[in-house]
């Protein structure tokens, strides 16, 4: 999925953006600030209200009803910030009587102290209207919020004996923070004093966020959009250009492939891309050029080469004939040395025509059992007078696409290797099968003494021979395998040589898909 440059740039853009929204979010701590403010204020209240009230619970001789008028002279005082969200209960004897209630100074019933209820209030319940990416981030950012923030409940029964500390969140944005903090008398609890504060997380949140949010949006889509631009002005040319390479490079030639590589809309561009279209393209007409020279070259080695050589080779054979014994032997081995440098020059020649059809011949469908049935054919005769059996096991109707006569070649050089390793009264083997599972393979195998392993991979080396001694054969280059074997990749196959089980000798594998 992501191998593509267009996906990967894409994808970065996607990655850079969610990353830069989880900074944003993970960040904004407006809202922890605001709310551990809120606490030190509750904090620095109780501290007063408990040095303002511990006088009252000191006076012994004050009914519970006249400390309740002096405790509501004390806090009903305008002049004081914070009584509204104000509670004191009395703790003596296990009764609980409250002396004031913020929202209802004059409320005179026992009340108990509990935990704020963890219901939302109705006015709070965000409403669902539909899809909203802001609502969306304000969930995300209040799930991060909660986890630093929200505690756990306190518990009244230990406002005896120490200040305790809350903040609660109902399912709503509605944060409640409270103080429990216990008045004492020579060391004996006489009231708790509870002071709570609220706080709105949304209002705060999207009063203060909301404008910064939205541009962030902008930035956003103005990167991505911009982004996905550059992405596409790069990626999408260069898969235009590949998809055009891939598209030609499964043409029946390559000279067509390369003379038809033009993309008329690149060859004016003056970017990195035109240039590299511009380069592709000398680049192809060197290539072109390349596979015309070689065509010319091994055509002028033919003409320029040749004819001395040949004209050398007949002027020997005539010398031969007026000449004594010992200058008969000079121009026998002037003559084998011309024949040698003639059959040389015909293989050099060979290997680059071969070069050029493989490139530029067309190919076509051929039935490959026919054409190896007639090379059967064509050398029983040489395998009778040499004493030796040719012996084949050719499948029917196995039809393949390339190009006959190169492949005809493969085989006839594998086959003349055989024929001469095979050794007096010697085997040649020659089999032929199709499989849906190995596709098309040919083996050549004989009863000579086969290749050792440490040439295995040199035989198709160019002008390497493993032949010595009596299995040395006059005028040998050593190009024979090599253009089998470049004739055998050409066509998307594979030559190997191994040990042949049955007969001993070498076995030649040919497998074409």
């Amino acid at each position: 999925m992501f191998r593509g440059i267009l996906s990967k740039i894409l994808g970065l853009l996607v990655m850079f953006n969610l990353a830069l929204w989880a900074f944003v979010i993970a960040t904004e701590d407006a809202a922890l600030v605001e709310i551990r403010s809120k606490k030190d204020r509750l904090f620095e209240r109780s501290n007063f209200y408990v040095k303002l009230l511990q006088p009252i619970f000191q006076q012994d001789e004050l009914s519970e009803f006249d400390r309740r008028l002096a405790i509501e002279a004390v806090l009903l005082d305008s002049a004081l910030a914070g009584t509204d969200r104000l509670k004191l209960s009395s703790l003596l004897a296990d009764a609980q009587l409250t002396y004031f209630n913020g929202a209802n100074p004059r409320i005179s019933t026992p009340i108990e102290v509990q935990p704020l209820p963890d219901a939302p209030e109705p006015d709070f319940i965000p409403q669902a209207h539909g899809f909203d990416p802001f609502e969306q981030l304000f969930v995300l950012y209040k799930s991060l919020f909660d986890l630093q923030i929200v505690t756990e409940p306190y518990e009244p029964k230990r406002a005896r004996f120490t200040r305790q500390f809350q903040l609660l969140n109902p399912l709503s944005d509605l944060y409640e923070l409270s103080y429990l903090v216990p008045i004492r008398v020579d060391g004996r609890p006489r009231a708790v004093l509870e002071l709570s504060d609220s706080y709105y997380l949304r209002e705060a949140y999207f009063g203060k966020n909301k404008s910064r949010l939205m541009v962030l949006t902008g930035l956003s889509g103005i990167t991505i959009v911009f982004g996905a631009l550059l992405a596409i002005s790069i990626a999408m040319p260069i898969r235009r250009l590949s998809r055009r390479l891939n598209r030609r490079l499964k043409a029946e030639t390559l000279v067509e492939q390369l003379e038809g590589f033009e993309i008329e809309a690149f060859e004016t561009r003056r970017d990195e891309v035109g240039r590299l279209y511009r380069n592709l393209s000398r680049l192809h007409q060197q290539i072109i050029t390349l596979f015309h020279d070689k065509e010319r070259f091994a055509a002028d080695v033919s003409h320029e080469l040749k004819n001395p050589i040949a004209s050398i080779i007949a002027n020997t054979q005539n010398a031969m004939a007026e000449a004594n014994t010992a200058e008969r032997e000079k121009f026998a081995a002037i003559q084998n040395q011309a024949v040698r440098m003639n059959k040389l020059i015909s293989e050099i020649s060979e290997a680059a025509i071969v070069d050029h059809d493989l490139v530029a011949a067309k190919r076509e469908r051929f039935n490959f059992s026919e054409t190896i049935g007639d090379l059967i054919g064509f050398f029983e005769p040489a395998a009778k007078e040499a004493q030796l059996r040719l012996t084949f096991d050719i499948q029917s109707h196995v039809h393949f696409t390339g190009l006959p006569d190169r492949l005809a070649r493969v085989v006839i050089n594998l086959v003349e290797n055989a024929l001469s390793f095979a050794g007096p009264q010697g085997q040649v083997h020659v089999t032929l099968s199709k499989t849906w599972r190995q596709g098309i393979v040919l083996t050549v195998a004989d009863t000579g003494p086969g290749v050792p392993m440490a040439d295995r991979s040199k035989i198709f080396e160019r002008f390497y021979s493993a032949r010595e001694g009596q299995d040395a054969r006059e005028g040998n280059s050593g190009l024979g395998l090599y253009i089998c074997q470049q004739i055998i990749e050409a066509h998307g196959g594979s030559l190997t040589v191994t040990q042949c089980p049955q007969l001993g000798g070498a076995l030649f594998e040919i497998t074409l898909s």
